[in-house]
């Protein structure tokens, strides 16, 4: 089983791809695989991630 998730429609912050952002289950941690940007939650929170709609 994945430790990871798969946001639909979510836009990576870094390199602007849609589709690519997973986030850990327990949500600590979001990764875009397309540019291996990585962003830990560290006592404050994430920034948001864009979500398109269609």
């Amino acid at each position: 089983m994945s430790d990871y998730k798969f946001i639909a429609g979510a836009v990576c912050p870094s390199c602007g791809d849609i589709d690519s952002i997973k986030l850990k289950n327990d949500d600590s941690e979001i990764k875009c695989i397309s540019c291996n940007y990585s962003k830990q939650k560290d006592g404050e929170e994430i920034e948001s991630i864009k979500i398109i709609n269609d």
